[in-house]
């Protein structure tokens, strides 16, 4: 009964003075310390049930606290401790029990593609989540792969992260926005927008505790050293194939009939976009054809005019010739230099495509023995003259410019169109540039009236 009373005038009190009293008074104070302690008294046998359900759920997950912000450096060393020695499946398996919200991001490349039939032969890719970014500049191969990977594994959970604001099939409005020499021209701009942004946002909706790459030391570059977990901003990064070659993926893909790519049978080892992937020559390394070996921007105007300008510094003031150049062969090409641009370009009678292109470019390198295939083909179907001109040697002339010549990047193709009183220039708009492709776009363009 008093305390009944005693919790009426405390409630009573507390009532009145809510107005002006924002501190509880003494009596609340001892009121609540008594409610607690009569709550514990009370359910003691819950409340040991849950801790002890807390501590079993600990001792089963030791690693979880350690996911989010709280994930240290000397943690992430001990991980990569636990973890030394085990299977690609054994990495796969602690990952899915310990990790929370795991996500694995993947191209389906080789490595990747391990990493998901492995998944599915463990019973695990139904939860886990998939995420692979569409730069919008991919291989229409690297599409019919997706479609494919699909079929194969029903129970994948797959999500698609596009550059902010673009959807898919998008490509062409992206290059009208920011330009269809982005790539070359600021390649980390591009990058970032096509690739890094796409991936942050992603980590950023999902918010993972840790994610799964398909990447391996044996790719080498920065990779050489790679661990099998990584710190990447208070989450983890597991690479499980970090210590498998490149015998061991493809061994794994044949033995259990996983599909793969079908450019990598063209000698494509490592597939990105479109524009800036080429096949690999026997013995350079796997991802060579990625990005001129993080040589990306060498190749764009501005870039590589201001290493042309170098060079020519320094030969003058050796009076040294620019001798060190390779040779690109063309048999058919007519080539055009500053001195007879005038006569064999502003002046021709007919059709012609020109090439503008730099020897001491890794795309044009690469591109020269397919230029030099269309140059044939065009010689002798008689559509158009093929020509080039080579600005490592040459600049381009004034003349040039004032008929409306217009080069960004480099290898840059422009078919020539003679009309009565000036030239249409229509500049190859497409990243593939196989023989086919550009071929056809010549014939294209040649039945489009002169206007």
């Amino acid at each position: 009964m008093e305390t009944m009373k005693r919790r009426e005038a405390s409630h009573g009190s507390a009532g009145c003075g809510a107005d002006t009293e924002k501190v509880p008074g003494p009596e609340l104070k001892q009121l609540e310390l008594g409610s607690v302690g009569s709550f514990v008294r009370n359910h003691r046998k819950k409340i040991f049930l849950i801790f002890l359900c807390l501590c079993t759920l600990l001792a089963v997950q030791p690693s979880s606290r350690w996911f989010g912000a709280e994930l240290r450096e000397d943690r992430t060393s001990k991980l990569q401790a636990e973890l030394k020695g085990k299977t690609a499946e054994q990495i796969l398996q602690w990952a899915a029990e310990t990790v929370p919200g795991l996500v694995q991001f993947s191209s389906f490349g080789p490595s990747g593609m391990v990493i998901l039939d492995l998944l599915d032969r463990l019973g695990l890719l139904e939860e886990t989540r998939i995420v692979t970014i569409d730069t919008l500049h991919l291989f229409p191969e690297s599409y019919e792969h997706l479609q494919n990977v699909t079929r194969r594994y029903p129970k994948m959970k797959l999500q698609t992260f596009y550059p902010k604001d673009f959807m898919e099939g998008e490509g062409h409005r992206f290059d009208e926005m920011h330009g269809m020499t982005l790539w070359k021209d600021d390649f980390q701009k591009y990058s970032y927008l096509t690739k890094v942004e796409p991936t942050l946002r992603a980590l950023q909706q999902l918010a993972p505790g840790g994610w799964i790459t398909g990447r391996r030391r044996s790719q080498g570059e920065l990779r050489s050293h790679l661990p099998v977990v990584e710190n990447d901003a208070g989450r983890l990064k597991i690479n499980p194939l970090a210590y498998w070659t490149w015998e061991d993926v493809w061994q794994y893909l044949h033995t259990h009939e996983v599909p793969y790519n079908v450019l990598h049978d063209r000698g494509y080892s490592s597939v990105g976009d479109v524009m800036n992937t080429r096949p690999t020559k026997p013995g350079e390394g796997e991802r060579a054809g990625r990005f001129e070996l993080s040589q990306e921007t060498e190749c764009g105007m501005h870039t590589h005019l201001a290493r042309i300008a170098k060079k020519r510094a320094e030969s003058a003031s050796k009076r040294a010739e620019l001798d060190d150049a390779p040779h690109l062969p063309c048999d058919t090409c007519v080539e055009v230099n500053k001195q007879n641009f005038e006569e064999v370009v502003l002046k021709t009678k007919q059709d012609m495509l020109l090439e503008f292109y730099s020897p001491m470019c890794g795309h044009c390198t690469h591109f020269a023995p397919t230029y030099a295939t269309i140059a044939h083909e065009l010689s002798i179907s008689g559509d158009a003259l093929p020509a080039r001109m080579d600005l490592y040697h040459n600049q381009v002339p004034q003349s040039a410019k004032d008929a409306g010549f217009e080069i960004h990047a480099f290898p840059t193709l422009i078919l020539v169109r003679p009309m009565q009183k000036k030239l249409k220039l229509v500049t190859y708009p497409r990243w593939r540039r196989d023989v086919k492709t550009v071929l056809d776009w010549v014939k294209e363009e040649l039945t489009k009236p002169l206007t």
